[in-house]
């Protein structure tokens, strides 16, 4: 390789700002190519003499004494006759690449600092929040006992002043006076209830149960008297339904959700539990009434804490926090809950889908079959 320039052509002279002239005056690699980035590829240039191929990104230098990023591609014309083996140099001007790609970092660079500040402004809020929410739980709990202490006295009492009362004028006040009083306890019971789902602290007991004999041994315990709308309550659950729940929570569900549709059902009427399964994850719940029925904006509304759908004609029926609750104990088990109705007067259906195996023991079967594979595999 004697370094002389064999041809030149034009785009070069004018990417380096030097004459084809003035650069056949010179030797490979002067005088575009600064000796201090040269060296630097000394490795790959005595590579591409052996293999004919080069592809590289250095810098040059134009004759105004300025520096731009180049890519080189190189090849080589083999010895042919008198012609002693030429080699090939192409260049690229990449200057406007190496400016997108430092813009590029520099995006990414900002974006990452902006992330980790919005990191760490979502945790330090995150934190907040959970004080704030533990401080609110706390001061409803205390609340709720402060509360609940003054009315057990008051529950004890008012029947006692009943049957000594002289008239039933008496009788009637203090009849309002029981209800006044069950109705503040009820709304104390379900607020402690409310704040104590609210708690990242809480633990549910998941065990797994039989679904139609769990169903069918609440609505015995708690249904089996007749209601006052002499509502029938009919179940329509599979057999071989096993799924994971809170016990204690599952029977809240299942009890908030059907007096919910008795308080709203129709006088007469007939409740409908249905439980089947969705498939080899899920089991669905429905109960169903033919009930006074729901709005699309009282649907929008009705897991909402404190609100209640007949809120305009009843002052003490509902503590409106029964479908709130509702709701945290089935998404506790990992499900959702929804509610549906076509219209005013033609009934609603609350859908609870579970999964059917919690996670913790789905985890543990799965371990179990590990297990089991790890041991026939060292028996084999």
């Amino acid at each position: 390789m004697d370094n002389n320039y064999k041809e030149i052509n034009s785009k070069f002279c004018g990417m380096i700002g030097y004459d084809r002239e003035e650069l056949y005056k010179f030797k490979f690699p002067e005088p575009f190519w600064p000796q201090q980035f040269f060296q630097g590829k000394l490795n790959e240039i005595e590579l591409y003499k052996q293999t004919g191929l080069l592809k590289i990104e250095t810098y040059f230098c134009r004759k105004n004494k300025t520096y731009f990023p180049v890519q080189l591609f190189g090849s080589i014309i083999p010895e042919s006759g008198i012609n002693g083996i030429e080699y090939v140099m192409f260049f690229e001007d990449i200057t406007d690449q190496k400016k997108a790609e430092r813009e590029y970092k520099l995006s990414q660079e900002m974006l990452i600092a902006l992330n980790n500040k919005l990191e760490r402004l979502v945790k330090k809020r995150t934190e907040q929040l959970h004080l704030t929410m533990k401080q609110k739980n706390e001061f409803i709990n205390q609340l709720g006992h402060d509360l609940k202490n003054p009315l057990n006295p008051m529950i004890n009492l008012i029947p006692i002043l009943q049957k000594k009362a002289p008239n039933n004028e008496c009788k009637e006040i203090l009849s309002v006076l029981m209800r006044n009083v069950l109705y503040m306890r009820n709304l104390v019971i379900n607020t402690i209830e409310l704040a104590k789902l609210d708690s990242p602290n809480i633990q549910f007991s998941f065990e797994k149960i039989n679904l139609k004999q769990e169903i069918e041994s609440i609505l015995h315990n708690n249904f089996m008297i007749k209601n006052e709308k002499n509502i029938a309550i009919s179940f329509q659950i599979e057999d071989t339904i096993w799924v994971d729940v809170d016990k204690l929570r599952f029977n809240e569900l299942i009890i908030n959700t059907v007096e919910n549709a008795i308080k709203y059902g129709k006088e007469n009427g007939t409740i409908f539990v249905i439980g089947k399964k969705n498939d080899d994850k899920t089991v669905q719940i429905r109960i169903v009434d033919d009930g006074c029925g729901m709005t699309e904006d009282q649907l929008q509304y009705v897991f909402h804490d404190f609100y209640r759908v007949d809120h305009q004609n009843s002052t003490f029926k509902s503590s409106g926090l029964g479908m709130s609750i509702c709701k945290r104990i089935v998404e506790k088990h990992g499900g959702t809950i929804l509610c549906k109705s076509p219209g005013l007067g033609k009934g609603t259906t609350v859908e609870c889908n579970l999964p059917i195996k919690h996670k913790k023991f789905e985890d543990e079967e799965i371990n179990l079959k590990m297990e089991h594979a790890v041991s026939s595999i060292k028996e084999i």
